[in-house]
Order: C-alpha cells, then sequence, then structure tokens
C-alpha cells in the first residue's frame, strides 16, 4: 500500500463540527456504495488505519491527499468535493494558539531578505526578489562517474574498470550514481533540478552545499515561509520548519535549543509568550514532522564542535523518535570524512547551484522592480551588459553577489562596476556607511547628538571621534570572531579604548549609543538576541582588512598564509614527468579550503594597497609541477579574487605541463587541464580535444575532456563527440552519452550513430537496448526498427526482450506477436505482459 497520508491529520484541534459534518459525509457516501472500509482502503491506495481516523472525527483532519483518494473512490466529485474541501480547511484553520503564535511569528521573520541593503528603505520582502535555483545531488566520495546501468566493459580489456578518485575540480558527470538511502529522490535530481519548495520540504534529511554568498540563507528561509503557510492557509502540511543557526545546537538537548533560538529570534516579530522546550518534544500536528532548518554549520569554525553538531542530528535521525524529526543542514562545503563519520548514508547531499544567466537577468529584474525604476526590463538589459563589460558575469551567479552588484547599479546606473569580489565588497561598505553617516534627523550622528546633548560640547566631540573610528572597530570585532571569538559583541567592543565612554556620559546611555550605531551600520543585525554579522562574507573581507591595516601587519599575514610546507618524495618520470632526485622536495601549501573565501578577500586588499604584495607568494604556489597550488588558484579566480598576472602565467604553464605529458595517469591529467579551463581557457581547448583523442586513457575521462572543449567552443569542442561515438575503443555507455552530446547540434548525425550503436553486434546487449532506447526520444520510427532487429536475436535474455517490447509499447508500435508468445510461454519467467498496447508499461505482477 502507498500510504501517503501516515496515521494522523492535519490537526487534531480543528473545528470540531466542520470536522465531524466532513466524517459525516464520507460514511454516509460508504454506505451508500455498500463498501467496507478495508474495500475503500485497498482502492484508495491508504491503509486501513487512514481511513478508520478519516471517517472518525475524534482522530483529527484527514490530509488533501487521503480525502481525494476517498472522494474518488466514493465517487464524489463537483460541487460535492467542493463542499468536502471546504469543510476540510474549515477544520484544519482553528490551529492551537501557541502552535498558531509560533507559526505566525515565524512566517513575519521568513519573509525578511537576509541580504543586506544600501538605499534608505529598500529592504525587499524575499519573495519579490528570490528565485529558486537549481540542486544537484552530489557524486560520491569515491569518485564513482557512471551509475550502474550506464557502466560498460573496457573494449580492450573485456573488464569493468576499476573506479579512480576523479579530479578535484571535476563537474558532476552525467549518469552520477544516487547518493543511497534516497533512491528516487536521487533519481530525480541526479541532474540540475529546479525543485520548488514543496518539493524540498518533501525531502528526507540532507545537506545542501554551496559557495560563500551561494544562496542558502534564502533557501531555509523560503522553506520556512511555504512550510508554515501551508499550517496557516490550511493547507495539508509536509513539515513544520524551525529554523535555528548551527552553533545554537552544541552543548543542550535539541528542543532546549530550539526554544531558546525561537524566543530569541521571534520575539521581535510578534510572538508574546515564551515557548517551552516541551513544545518540541510532540509532534505539531498528527504524522507531521518537525523539519529543523540548519544554518550555519560552517560559520563553526572548530571542527570537532561541527562533528558534535553532526553526531546530534544523527543520533536524533537513528533514534527512536526519528519520525518526529528530519533535517535540512546548509553550509559552504565540508571535507567528506566529516559528513561521512556522521550522517554517512542517511542523508541525501546536494549542491545549490548559481543561477543561470537567464535567472539571473529575472533577479535583476526584481531587484529594479521593486526600487521603482522606470523601464526595470531596460534596467536590467543594461546590467547584464555591464557585468559582461567588467568581466563579473559568471560571478554575478552567485546570489549575494547578484544582490550586492544591483544594488551597486541602481545607485549608479551610468558608472562601470566593480572589478573583481574584493572592490565590490569595498564599494558596498563605503555605501553602506555613507547611509549610516547620512545628514539629517535620520543620521546616526544627529540620533547620538540628540541623545547625548545634555552632556555637553566635550562628549559630542568625543561621540564624533567614535563614530568615525567605528569602521576600525567593526573591522578589529570581524578579525577576533574569524579567529574564533565568542564573546559578546558589546562586552567586546566597549572595553577597546576607540570606544571609551565620554566623561559624565552614564554607561548604559552610551552602551545604547555604540549599539545602536552598530546595528545601524548596515553590517550587522541582532539574531537571538545578539549583535552579528548580517553575512559571513562581509565578516571575512572586514577581517582582511583588518589583517592589512599596515604594511607590516600585512606582510606578517601573507607570510604565515603562503609558506606551508611539505617535504615531499619527487614525483620520478613515470609518474608525473620530473626529473628523478635523489633527496626530497619542498612543496609549498595553499592555504586550507575552510578559508578560501577569507584568503582571497586578503589577496584582493593587499593588492589594492600593493599591485606587488601576493604576486611572488601566488607565483611560487603554482611553480615546478604544484597542481594544488594551481588548483588553489583556480578556487580562487572563481570566487572572484583578482589573480595577478605572473601567477596566473605561472599556473597556466604547469597545468600545460602535465596535460600533455603521456607518462601522468590519466586522471591528473584531465584535473590539469580542468584547471587550465578556469584559468586560461583558450589556451586549454587544445588540449581538451588532445586528451579526448587519446587512446591510452579510460573514455570517460575522454567524455569529459570533450565536454570541456566543448565548454569553451562548440563550434570546435562538439565535434570532438561524433568522433568518441564512432570509435570502436571507447566504451559502449561513454559513446552512447557521447552521441546524445550530438543531438545539440545535429539531431540527424546522432540518429545516425545511436542506430549505428543499437545494431553493433560487438557491443553488449545491454548496450544496444539502451541505444535503442535514447534513439526512441530523437527518431521513434527508426527506433521502432532497431528495437526489431533486436528482438531478432534469439539469444537476448528475456528481461531485455521485456525492455524492447515496453519500449515498443510507448513508440505505439503493435507488439510483434511470436516474441509475445513465447514469453507468456515461458514458466521460468515471473511476468505478465500487457494485452493491450494502451496499457501501463510492463509491471512485476
Amino acid at each position: 500500500m502507498n500510504d501517503l497520508a501516515g496515521g494522523g491529520g492535519v490537526s487534531s484541534a480543528g473545528d470540531a463540527g466542520a470536522n465531524a459534518e466532513l466524517s459525516h459525509r464520507l460514511r454516509r457516501a460508504l454506505a451508500d456504495k455498500g463498501m467496507r472500509q478495508s474495500d475503500l482502503a485497498e482502492k484508495a491506495d491508504v491503509s486501513k488505519g487512514t481511513v478508520s481516523n478519516a471517517l472518525n472525527p475524534d482522530k483529527g483532519v484527514p490530509s488533501q491527499f487521503t480525502l481525494d483518494q476517498l472522494a474518488r473512490v466514493l465517487g464524489i466529485e463537483g460541487d460535492s468535493l467542493r463542499e468536502l474541501h471546504r469543510l476540510r480547511a474549515e477544520a484544519t484553520t482553528d490551529l492551537p494558539t501557541q502552535l498558531r503564535a509560533y507559526l505566525s511569528a515565524a512566517q513575519r521573520a521568513a519573509r525578511e531578505h537576509p541580504y543586506p541593503g544600501v538605499l534608505p528603505g529598500i529592504a525587499p520582502p524575499l519573495a519579490a526578489i528570490y528565485l529558486h535555483q537549481r540542486i544537484r545531488h552530489q557524486a560520491r566520495a569515491d569518485g564513482t562517474r557512471w551509475d550502474t546501468a550506464d557502466r560498460w566493459e573496457d573494449a580492450s580489456t573485456g573488464t569493468t574498470p576499476t573506479p579512480e578518485p576523479a579530479p578535484a575540480l571535476s563537474r558532476t558527470p552525467l549518469g552520477s550514481p544516487a547518493a543511497p538511502g534516497h533512491p528516487a529522490l536521487s533519481q530525480k535530481v541526479s541532474a540540475d533540478e529546479r525543485l520548488s519548495a514543496d518539493e524540498l520540504l518533501a525531502l528526507g534529511t540532507c545537506l545542501v552545499t554551496a559557495g560563500p554568498g551561494g544562496g542558502k540563507s534564502s533557501l531555509l528561509r523560503t522553506l520556512l515561509e511555504t512550510g508554515v503557510g501551508d499550517f496557516l492557509q490550511g493547507l495539508t502540511p509536509r513539515a513544520a520548519p524551525v529554523l535555528v543557526p548551527a552553533a545554537a545546537l552544541p552543548g543542550r538537548p535539541l528542543a532546549g535549543a530550539l526554544a531558546a533560538t525561537v524566543n530569541a529570534d521571534l520575539s521581535s516579530h510578534g510572538l508574546l509568550e515564551e515557548i517551552r522546550p516541551e513544545f518540541f518534544l510532540a509532534p505539531p500536528s498528527p504524522g507531521v514532522p518537525w523539519l529543523i532548518l540548519v544554518d550555519g554549520l560552517d560559520e563553526i569554525t572548530s571542527a570537532s564542535t561541527r562533528h558534535e553538531v553532526l553526531r546530534a542530528v544523527t543520533a536524533v535521525i537513528n533514534g527512536k523518535d526519528a519520525e518526529q524529526y528530519r533535517f535540512i543542514i546548509a553550509s559552504r562545503p565540508l571535507p567528506d570524512a566529516e559528513v561521512d563519520s556522521t550522517l554517512g548514508a542517511k542523508a541525501s547531499r546536494f549542491d545549490l547551484q548559481p543561477f543561470s544567466f537567464a535567472d539571473l537577468r529575472q533577479v535583476a529584474r526584481n531587484w529594479f522592480c521593486h526600487f521603482d525604476l522606470p523601464d526595470p526590463d531596460g534596467v536590467a538589459e543594461k546590467f547584464m551588459r555591464a557585468l559582461t563589460a567588467a568581466s563579473l558575469a559568471d560571478l554575478a551567479r552567485i546570489p549575494l553577489m547578484a544582490s550586492i552588484l544591483c544594488q551597486l547599479h541602481a545607485v549608479a546606473p551610468n558608472q562601470p562596476l566593480p572589478a573583481g569580489r574584493g572592490q565590490i565588497y569595498a564599494d558596498f561598505i563605503s555605501l553602506l556607511y555613507k547611509r549610516q553617516h547620512a545628514a539629517g534627523a535620520s543620521g546616526v550622528r544627529e540620533q547620538a547628538r540628540v541623545t547625548l546633548q545634555r552632556y555637553g560640547s566635550n562628549a559630542l566631540a568625543h561621540t564624533e571621534d567614535v563614530l568615525d573610528r567605528l569602521p576600525e572597530v567593526i573591522a578589529r570585532l570581524a578579525a577576533g570572531r574569524y579567529a574564533g571569538d565568542t564573546r559578546a559583541t558589546m562586552a567586546v567592543v566597549m572595553v577597546q579604548a576607540e570606544t571609551s565612554c565620554p566623561a559624565g556620559v552614564p554607561g548604559d546611555e552610551w552602551h545604547a549609543v555604540l549599539k545602536s550605531a552598530l546595528q545601524r551600520s548596515g553590517l550587522m543585525t541582532m539574531h537571538a538576541g545578539e549583535l552579528v554579522f548580517l553575512h559571513q562574507t562581509l565578516l571575512e573581507y572586514l577581517a582582511a582588512r583588518h589583517a592589512c591595516r599596515s604594511p607590516a601587519s600585512r606582510a606578517r599575514t601573507l607570510e604565515k598564509a603562503f609558506t606551508h610546507v611539505r617535504w615531499q618524495w619527487p614525483w620520478s618520470a613515470d609518474n608525473l614527468g620530473s626529473a628523478k632526485r635523489l633527496i626530497p622536495r619542498r612543496l609549498l601549501i595553499p592555504p586550507h579550503g575552510d578559508d578560501s573565501s577569507y584568503i582571497g578577500f586578503l589577496i584582493d586588499v593587499a593588492q589594492e594597497q600593493d599591485p606587488e604584495a601576493t604576486g611572488l607568494h601566488l607565483q611560487r604556489l603554482a611553480a615546478d609541477g604544484n597542481i594544488e597550488g594551481c588548483r588553489f588558484l583556480a578556487e580562487q579566480a572563481q570566487l572572484g579574487t583578482t589573480i595577478p598576472a605572473s601567477a596566473a602565467r605561472a599556473a597556466a604553464e604547469t597545468c600545460a605541463l602535465l596535460a600533455s605529458r603521456p607518462a601522468l595517469r590519466g586522471y591528473w591529467r584531465l584535473e590539469a587541464a580542468e584547471i587550465l579551463t578556469r584559468i586560461d581557457h583558450h589556451s586549454a581547448i587544445d588540449l581538451c580535444i588532445g586528451l579526448a583523442e587519446d587512446q591510452t586513457i579510460r573514455s570517460d575521462w575522454r567524455l569529459r575532456a570533450a565536454e570541456m572543449a566543448a565548454d569553451i567552443d562548440t563550434g570546435r569542442g562538439a565535434p570532438v563527440f561524433a568522433a568518441l561515438a564512432a570509435d570502436p575503443t571507447v566504451h559502449a555507455g561513454a559513446r552512447i552519452h557521447a552521441a546524445r552530446h550530438v543531438i545539440s547540434y545535429d539531431n540527424e548525425h546522432a540518429a545516425d550513430l545511436l542506430v549505428s550503436l543499437a545494431s553493433n553486434r560487438d557491443l553488449s546487449r545491454e548496450s544496444r537496448v539502451n541505444a535503442a532506447e535514447r534513439l526512441a526520444d530523437l527518431d521513434p520510427t527508426r527506433a521502432e526498427g532497431a528495437c526489431t532487429a533486436l528482438l531478432d536475436n534469439a539469444a537476448l535474455p528475456p528481461y531485455l526482450r521485456i525492455a524492447i517490447l515496453d519500449l515498443l509499447i510507448q513508440l505505439g508500435d503493435q507488439l510483434p506477436e511470436e516474441p509475445y508468445e513465447a514469453l507468456l510461454q515461458d514458466p521460468d519467467l515471473d511476468v505478465r505482459l500487457p494485452e493491450q498496447a494502451n496499457e501501463p508499461p510492463l509491471a512485476d505482477a
């Protein structure tokens, strides 16, 4: 049975009269049909308990799914069905008082945009700007590049190749295997998919990762608003969401952590009565779990504390209350070992994808509509052209960067956009400070003057001096936070010499003035009763500014960041192709991946102050065959960091050398080529095409090389797919995938290739059937011919014959009588074939 309704309804405290009338009408319809409850359950594809609950008003309100299933079987339709829906909606609107109070406050909080604003009064509702991003299921950590259905035998050895680690920068390949534990969902999102909030709410426990500013907080707030809205609108809720920062979870029971967070965060959004931990110990409604939305796991700097959070989540989802709680955890990418040792296979893992260019145009239009700019479509087009002119089009696909750049463009639409991530943040923070210190009654200086003027001119002069130094104070605070200082913000600020209290001013008044100035800086906000930075990247940028506050401090910081070394035994000629040596060599190690965003800001700020400050450090990282250093530079370039030309040239030379070395193992050559595409794609295309044509490396890597070449230049790279599809030395699965790529530029040629593959007797029977299935989407007529030819093969096993017959049914063809009869008479085959071509696909009996 497919009991999607669970064992209960939406509300155990719904309107008694409406629910009683709903149950009465269902019982009467059941009696009119002369059916038993068990018959109704079977025909409606729900459990007997679900039917019993729906007919008993004391058991709560049936879900929308259950009601529609029962109505379908009982023949209730038209006005009668609409009346049942009305009764159900009326019965579900009377939520328990405390649950309604929580949901209403959470809904108001969720509507706030999580990104900072510049222009006065522009804080837009999140829904006015937000656009659902695509998600992609993460590949397995073992680097497996194809799922079981797409595995192939090596044409030269007749064996299935052993998976080797995929290059660290590789994209998730076509046919990526699904994460264990969620096969159906994994198939749904194995490629990039744009899932609605409702679909995401239906996910099991999962980890969603994205880079800095990648849209994680916006996603969780959207899930929060959608989930609580389902309750408040009387819809069938999938879960009751609760948003909580990861830092609130360690060291206390889950229910206590949720209660403390909700009370602190929602008191300013209309929550009038304190919620106690017991509120979260019971389901919000029968059969409906709590969905814990955990934000900012990566912002916990201690790996052991992050492990504690993940271990606590794992204990809950493995415990006796597993059905009562689900989790969606948002984080920057984490080391696989951290997740594997806790969540393991219990949670699916997804990557949140950047905006497409079409998405970016729509998001920009949404911003400009909110600004009430004339002709928002025209302004959005002008903005897109400005991004291209500043080489920011890729960087702007990151949601936070899109938000900031749209605001900068709205302020100065005729000015060129800043170059690079560091300069974008510098300009943005400059606008924030200008807003803070604006003249007039709303400016922070005037507010402070009104508050403190009765204490005399000396106090006012001291206050002006403190406000002038406030950017330094905030930068020092950011540096402390980045280094792990967890003290309360005001406790840190009040003891600094730059913010000392003016003589004669009471401490509590001075505390209030400073707190107001910090909160109105645009960089900080109140969260759980504490002043925190509005976004982690703002903290990182300001921490980098503090590290570069003087030439001496800058030099010390850069030296510490870029002089980590590892002594490594020399890579010989049959490994990385460098000359053999008798002693180990000193290899520079790039900064740790967890620090990449901060390091990127450090590079940008240092170069802004001194263009020569970072060049030598970065150039040395990329030299002497150091692929780790090249990878680091490529990742920084993707973040939007401005890489010095000398370092970029060194990295390009190293990658070109490694990718062209035949003695180097194939996946290292592929990684070097992929890194090169991100540093100097013009020089990378020839190397990518050469790798795709190289018969000494694995077929899946050759296919990936062709994909990289086509990404750079379709005109040159795409024809390589046709050559791969026709190459008998390439594995069958890769040949089929290559033929599918050909579809994007030549349908007829792609169909010819798939026909050839389906009729190629040198390929495995499974591969030939797979080719016929792919052909069906492109050319049904030729696919029917290929299927008929395959059925003539007497050695074709029954399960493949069934697959072909099923395909013929879908194509609308008549079933051939001979194989049809043979399958029906096979005593060892536990299947039944449909009598007519328009019946459902073949299924187990």
